[in-house]
């Protein structure tokens, strides 16, 4: 895992200048009707979202949403998509290696693999990004972020099992304005971001948006000195929106991306666990070896690179008293480099380097959005979607040497290089409906008939980017998924609501043995099963409100019935999936919003979630090897074995979770002085189905100071420190036979910012 004078641009310099810029395309969100208002909080404490694929208030809206304004997001130190679990207590965006695990409810996907995509849908300006390998971007210009909580299938897809996360970046505007920041921390870290948007005419306007941040590692090596080489990251968005007449607008975005991070793979093994460490220790005694946070003593500097860039076009197109139809175009392309040392030892043993993940995607969707006709409305869409991704290659390596710098080839040893590739073509129509039965009671009926077709290749591990497909040819998943509310709103202020949906993520196809069957790749005699679609029906009852001039509350019950679970278990340089029966979850959370006065604001939200597998009897797991059972002679990495896990905790599904902030401001004679306080507590959670791995609980504060000056219209000075307890919290892990292998979240850090507004 954000009044002008009003301006023209001259078209020679701007035009340039748009087309070659672009935007991470973090994910598919609807075409929203009114993008920019979702989330924005005005003086009246309204808050636009568009969760149903229309505006609306977020007090009218029967889904469980945490909504976060750019203001709130940039108080709380949020700077990119992993960051958002610190503002959305229901929200977990933990790493398996470099692939991103979002959960929501303690609904989680175990992907880790070629073709998967995550069960919980991540979107972005209407465009739905299928990968998580490339999902940990920067966000310089979100204007919005809602969190829509439970299954989202009927509207969003049968990847939106656990829900949708859906971000909005500003859009062109015709008045001329932006914003430039700049920035120095601890680590070296230096950042510059902001953009610039104005009109080119009378029905053209134009946006321009960018971010380069340049940071030490936060890792000790203790073979070579220094840190690991820190974040590198560059990004450059641009967009031109055209107003074709007062009821027709068309947006281009295009976007450009490059992001290395070698933190995400640069760690020390879980309490010391790794073959690799043992061995070093036997055979080359005085070898420091890593077992604490935030030092590392591999082999080589791993590092974990990412490149993506791609073009959307975005219309919105009214039909008279009738509806809008929306329109997305989208094509992304992503390259992912992960350059992996597996036992995390100096001992040069079990490597990857490298594994190479190229992927392309084009997306189209439809989408009409009706006007009130007396007591109804509706909405129905059709979405389809062509994934082609790629191992490009996968290396593993086994040798045995001392340590050495990545600056020539591997040591002489045992090298597995394979080729593989997965073909996805995803097609979907929806259709809700809303009708008022009384002026309280309302009853909204939808569902979602999706069918996704998938064809695996293999190159049989050999020594050739030869591809056997598949000898069984295309396997095919279906479902459809209804859901049914029942909402009654006594008030303006007040709503509570009833409902049912069903949630459903689409099977996978493992390409990992095709081609090594003893037949040939005519013989499908010991192809892995495909893994089964997996399930949610989930029920939920909630209440919105406003009790008071200035406090609002949403409160929500749930309970799901989650089947067919997926599981995925890494065995380098390969993994396999199992479905675990059943599970099941019961719990609430709330999101509670207090302005006590205009200069005072407080946030509190929670989530409660008790899981557990209520059938899972031969689980594949990962326990650590004993001394006895190591031919070293010392507890060496892990062993593989069955176990039944039934009555366990769920993975990345934290018992409790909560965020809380206060933000104040008031006025000095040089400016207006803001204070701005949060934090968030999660009581922890088992990495794995066994709880081999697991996250301890955690509190981590953060807070911000800054001065708005009178004597620079525009100009913001900040003071900033993130996990003020600095504390040691897992980011990533990576369980194998060689080690447990870690990675660790940022810890203190703090720094300096200037902004300027204009």
């Amino acid at each position: 895992m954000p009044g002008h004078t009003r301006q023209k641009f001259h078209v020679s310099v701007a035009m340039p200048l748009v087309l070659l810029t672009a935007s991470p395309v973090l994910g598919q969100s609807a075409p929203a009707t009114a993008p920019q208002a979702a989330a924005e909080a005005s003086v009246s404490d309204e808050i636009i979202v568009t969760a149903q694929r229309r505006s609306e208030r977020l007090l009218d809206v029967p889904i469980a949403v945490t909504a976060l304004s750019a203001d709130t997001l940039a108080k709380a130190g949020v700077g990119n998509l992993r960051d958002l679990e610190r503002v959305a207590p229901a929200l977990q965006l933990p790493m398996y290696g470099g692939f991103l695990r979002p959960s929501i409810r303690g609904i989680s996907s175990g992907l880790s693999t070629l073709g998967d995509s995550s069960n919980v849908a991540v979107y972005v300006d209407g465009v739905y990004q299928p990968t998580q390998t490339a999902a940990i971007v920067d966000l310089p210009d979100v204007s919005n972020v809602q969190v829509l909580k439970g299954p989202q299938g009927s509207l969003y897809g049968q990847n939106a099992t656990g829900g949708a996360i859906i971000i909005d970046t500003i859009a062109p505007r015709f008045d001329f304005g932006g914003r430039i920041s700049a920035g120095y921390g601890n680590y070296d870290n230096k950042t510059v971001n902001g953009h610039i948007t104005g009109p080119l005419g009378d029905n053209v306007a134009v946006l321009l948006s960018g971010t380069w941040t340049d940071r030490g590692g936060y890792n000790r090596d203790l073979l070579r000195g220094g840190h690991d080489k820190g974040l590198r990251s560059k990004q450059i968005r641009g967009k031109i929106l055209i107003n074709a007449t007062e009821d027709i607008s068309f947006t281009l975005a295009g976007y450009w991306s490059e992001r290395n991070d070698s933190g995400v793979y640069t760690g020390a093994p879980f309490n010391g666990n790794s073959l690799g460490n043992r061995l070093t220790n036997i055979f080359f005694p005085g070898t420091p070896v890593a077992s604490k946070p935030h030092t590392f003593a591999t082999s080589f500097p791993p590092d974990l690179l990412s490149k993506s860039h791609g073009f959307s076009l975005l219309g919105k197109i009214g039909i008279g008293d009738f509806g809008t139809l929306n329109t997305v175009t989208a094509y992304q392309k992503a390259k992912v480099t992960d350059i992996v040392d597996v036992d995390e030892a100096p001992v040069n043993f079990a490597e990857v380097r490298p594994l190479v993940i190229p992927e392309r995607a084009y997306i189209q969707e439809l989408n009409f959005v009706s006007e009130r006709f007396g007591r109804f409305t509706f909405s129905t869409g059709a979405f389809f979607m062509d994934r082609q991704q790629d191992f490009d290659p996968s290396e593993f390596g086994l040798y045995f040497a001392p340590y050495q710098n990545f600056t020539g080839s591997p040591s002489p040893g045992f090298q597995l290089l394979s080729y593989s590739r997965s073909k996805k073509k995803s097609y979907a129509g929806y259709f809700e409906a809303t009708y008022d039965l009384t002026d309280q009671f309302t009853l909204t009926a939808a569902g979602r008939y999706a069918y996704e077709k998938v064809k695996v290749f293999n190159n049989g591990n050999l020594k050739t980017k030869t591809l056997f497909p598949d000898p069984r040819g295309s396997q095919s998943f279906k479902k459809f998924t209804p859901r049914v509310v029942l909402r009654y709103k006594p008030s303006d202020d007040h709503m509570l609501y009833a409902s049912y949906s069903k949630g459903f993520k689409s099977g996978f196809v493992s390409p990992g043995n095709i081609g090594k069957c003893p037949g040939g790749p005519a013989d499908a005699s010991c192809l892995e099963t495909p893994v089964k679609p997996e399930t949610v029906d989930a029920f939920e009852v909630g209440y919105k409100g406003r009790l008071a001039d200035g406090v609002r509350v949403t409160l929500a019950a749930f309970h799901y019935k989650y089947k067919q679970i997926q599981v995925f278990i890494y065995q380098a340089p390969t993994g396999f999936y199992q479905n675990a029966a059943a599970g099941r979850l019961n719990g609430f959370d709330f999101d509670l919003e207090w302005r006590a006065t205009p200069d005072l604001h407080f946030t509190l939200g929670g989530s409660y979630v008790d899981s557990k597998y209520t059938s899972f009897p031969a689980a594949s797991v990962y326990t650590v090897t004993p001394a006895s059972g190591c031919a070293v002679g010392f507890p060496c990495g892990n062993t593989q074995s069955a176990q039944d896990v039934s009555g366990f905790q769920l993975e990345r599904a934290p018992k409790f979770a909560a965020t809380a902030s206060v933000d104040y401001g008031y006025d000095l004679s040089v400016g207006r002085m803001g204070l701005n306080l949060s934090g968030n507590y999660n009581s922890g959670f088992p990495f794995d189905v066994n709880g081999h791995f697991r996250q301890k609980k955690y509190l981590l504060l953060n807070a911000e100071m800054s001065l708005e000056l009178k004597a620079v219209s525009g100009l913001r000075l900040s003071v900033w420190g993130s996990n003020l307890t600095n504390h040691d919290y897992l980011q990533s892990t990576l369980p194998t036979g060689f080690s447990d292998s870690t990675s660790w979240s940022a810890p203190r850090t703090y720094g300096v910012r200037a902004e300027y507004r204009f």
